[in-house]
């Protein structure tokens, strides 16, 4: 039986080996998907199939027996990767393509089929993700979409692959260049060391001058400095000659000052020997007087070209980055300083351009810091060609640079050549037929307007960058003195945040989290609350700025679990049964480490069993280097007993990877999804999705930001399981959660009638 071949097979192909996932082991996410399709769709089998050359190999496999793949022309797969649209095939024995395939005519039967193309860049499409069944039927629109999301799933584990892959590579070229690198040091330290013992020891070449006869004679060095062989006849023209005429003239002004004084004298000067190699010498003279009259000269003649240029080489590295050649801090802040004299002298102006890339970070965690590294000096680039030849572009470090405009002509130059920076930089970079974004934030200052020194002018810098990136990124912002103010308005925020830490002004909240199935209290979530001495009860929102800060971060947590712990004390010894509570753990937390002591303790010292508590994280703890640290964490938290729920799912990435790698008990649907679930089809079916997704995987799931029995009803209807929201009560102190359990009424809440809380009001 034929097959179809795409017109870029030869590159698709490519795109397939090079991902090198065909002999990786099986993969526990990929065969989840597979159990979790076939089940959301009620279906005896589904696979995700790889088309190589003349074969389809199944990746992952579920309801289709023990096989490996099957040969590619009797593959519905090679159909399915010839568009990059869906193919759904109603009934295969109506389909003239597959009516005689071996798999309709034989088993499994088929005859509804659903392949979606698989690929990681557009239009290479390496495989699909195929469902299938005995019996004919229809796709409904909604089933698509639910295809379409698990096809990403899908893609996204072989980016995640590809970019493990790269990062192994990266850190092996990492470790092969820093050896290197480090014999490479060690070696140029063992020559400038043995050059140095030379320059003291070693008479690398001696002449001699008698001052009356103005006879000169030369040792076997000299010679071989010069290039010449020994039978040469030295003479004054010719040891002079093979000096530029300038570094002649000055040779001789110097041999006569101290012809007439006596002194010895040292210098360097150019030399082009017989060979006419350019080479630097250093020379040194000395005198010998007899009757107060100069009688003899003689001295060293060094090359010094090797050594001159390793400390160049040298001090070329130390002043420079690495990665995109550029001057790096240091020498930029002494190319600001002198800018800055010349500008004090001159009267002009100098201009400093802080630019910071937006979203490089994704780059990196997504491509891999190959890709990052080819953006950095792609950037340095554009930056270089968008400033003169006497303007400097340095990188500070990470995804920071910096533009020095040394000689402006005006004030206003600064935002001119800002914007056109921002310009060069929106144009999109290519990487592996990948579409990166160059795109940046800039803060600007301009001396003596704002700064007349160096740490004046980039503190300030840093200030506007500040405001750009906030105000939205991608755009420059000059800067104000008005910002400086709220700089310091942060600042006080920070200091203002830790004097209510040290005043116990911050307290939790609790806001009941309700069984839909009961209508009866299972848990709360604690959310922190500043009771300001002049402000009132303040929300989160007034304080958001202070987690940027992780020392701050860290201290809030802890002060958190203090609180939540003491208060979930008093309410055992109230008698009260309020289920649990969620407390929500920082990235910084995990970071910080010991965050399972330090939680268990927090336990044991309230004398509370750890069913009690939830830790609820989002998924940017996920993201980074301290994803190791977070697992370890979490696991160790979830063998003592103490749930774990992920919360605002649906909003970050690759949620199910982390469902699959770290232990989470429930999810919890963003109140985005939630608030539109009755007028948006869409929100609707990402909130099925993931309740089916809980379902399947035995996870419960919790809707935030109840607040209609509209939205409570539909929850309910759809299998969640719990819910919270202002539908049934806003948060409240702790001293008055005891009064709303007992008043609580089940039957009404599992109605969505008003809870006893407005009694409480």
């Amino acid at each position: 039986m034929s097959f179809p071949i795409p017109d870029n097979e030869a590159e698709r192909l490519a795109e397939l080996h090079a991902l090198d996932i065909l002999n990786s082991p099986p993969s526990a996410v990929l065969d989840g998907v597979c159990v979790l399709a076939r089940k959301m769709f009620n279906l005896p089998s589904a696979c995700i199939g790889l088309v190589d050359r003349d074969r389809q190999w199944f990746k992952a496999n579920s309801g289709f027996g023990q096989v490996e793949g099957t040969s590619r022309a009797h593959s519905f797969s090679a159909w399915t990767l010839m568009d990059n649209e869906m193919l759904v095939v109603p009934d295969a024995r109506d389909d003239p393509r597959f009516r005689d395939n071996i798999y309709v005519v034989g088993d499994p039967h088929i005859r509804f089929y659903i392949g979606s193309p698989i690929a990681l860049r557009p239009g290479l499409n390496i495989g699909s993700l195929c469902l299938f069944g005995p019996e004919p039927r229809e796709l409904a629109p909604d089933e698509r979409e639910i295809v379409l999301h698990l096809t990403q799933i899908i893609v996204d584990q072989f980016r995640l692959h590809e970019a493990t892959r790269r990062t192994k590579r990266e850190l092996e070229h990492r470790r092969t260049s820093q050896s290197l690198l480090e014999m490479q040091s060690r070696e140029l330290w063992r020559r400038q060391t043995l050059l140095a013992q030379t320059e003291r020891l070693a008479k690398v070449g001696g002449w001699e001058l008698d001052v009356a006869t103005r006879r000169l004679s030369w040792s076997d060095g000299v010679y071989r400095i010069y290039g010449l062989p020994p039978t040469s006849e030295p003479t004054e023209e010719l040891a002079l000659a093979h000096f530029p005429l300038e570094a002649r003239r000055h040779f001789r002004r110097k041999f006569v000052h101290a012809l007439r004084t006596g002194e010895a004298f040292e210098i360097e000067l150019p030399f082009v020997n017989a060979q006419g190699q350019h080479r630097l010498i250093r020379q040194s003279c000395e005198l010998e007087i007899e009757d107060g009259v100069p009688a003899r000269a003689f001295g060293i003649m060094q090359d010094v070209t090797e050594r001159k240029q390793a400390e160049q080489r040298m001090w070329h590295m130390a002043n420079h980055d690495a990665l995109t050649d550029l001057p790096n801090r240091g020498l930029m802040r002494d190319k600001l300083d002198i800018a800055l004299r010349r500008a004090r002298r001159s009267g002009g102006y100098v201009g400093v351009l802080l630019v910071d890339l937006d979203q490089f970070k994704d780059v990196n965690d997504t491509l891999g810091h190959d890709a990052g590294d080819a953006l950095l000096i792609e950037v340095a680039r554009r930056l270089m060609a968008s400033v003169s030849e006497l303007d400097t572009v340095a990188r500070l470090g990470g995804d920071e640079f910096i533009v020095l405009l040394s000689r402006m002509e005006n004030a206003d130059d600064g935002m001119i050549v800002a914007q056109r920076i921002l310009a060069a930089l929106s144009l999109p970079f290519e990487y592996r037929r990948t579409s990166l974004s160059c795109r940046g934030s800039i803060g600007v200052t301009v001396a003596p307007d704002h700064g007349t020194d160096p740490s004046t002018l980039l503190k300030n810098a840093d200030i506007a960058l500040y405001r750009a990136k906030s105000a939205g990124r991608g755009i420059a912002v000059a800067y104000d003195p008005r910002m400086q103010k709220a700089t310091e308005n942060r600042v006080q925020l920070a200091a203002r945040v830790r004097l209510g830490l040290k005043n116990g002004e911050f307290q939790p909240f609790y806001q009941p989290k309700v069984s839909l199935s009961t209508g009866a209290i299972v848990g709360f979530e604690a959310l922190l609350r500043w009771r300001h001495p002049r402000r009132g009860v303040l929300g989160p929102q007034d304080f958001s700025a202070i987690f940027e800060d992780p020392h701050l971060s860290v201290e809030m947590g802890e002060r958190l679990l203090q609180l939540t712990t003491r208060d979930m004390a008093q309410w055992t010894a109230l008698g009260c049964d309020y289920g649990h509570v969620a407390i929500n753990v920082s990235s910084p937390e995990f970071a910080h480490g010991e965050l399972p002591e330090r939680v268990l303790t927090a336990l044991d010292l309230a004398g509370l069993g750890t069913e009690r508590l939830t830790i609820e994280v989002t998924e940017t703890v996920f993201l980074g280097r301290g994803t190791e640290m977070v697992r370890q964490s979490l696991q160790i938290l979830n063998q003592a007993g103490i749930r774990i729920a992920l919360d605002d799912f649906g909003t970050g990435f690759a949620s199910l990877s982390h469902l699959k790698q770290f232990p989470v008990d429930r999810i919890k649907i963003d109140r985005s999804f939630v608030h539109d679930i009755e007028h948006d089809i869409d929100d609707a079916a990402i909130v099925r999705a993931v309740i089916n997704l809980g379902q399947s995987l035995g996870i419960e799931t919790v809707a935030e930001g109840v607040e209609t029995f509209s939205q409570a009803s539909y929850l309910r209807a759809n299998g969640c399981d719990y819910a919270q929201g202002f539908l049934y009560s806003k948060a409240l102190p702790a001293s008055r959660v005891p009064a709303l359990l007992k008043g609580w009424s089940p039957e009404l809440a599992s109605y969505g009638a008003p809870g006893p809380l407005d009694a409480l009001m």
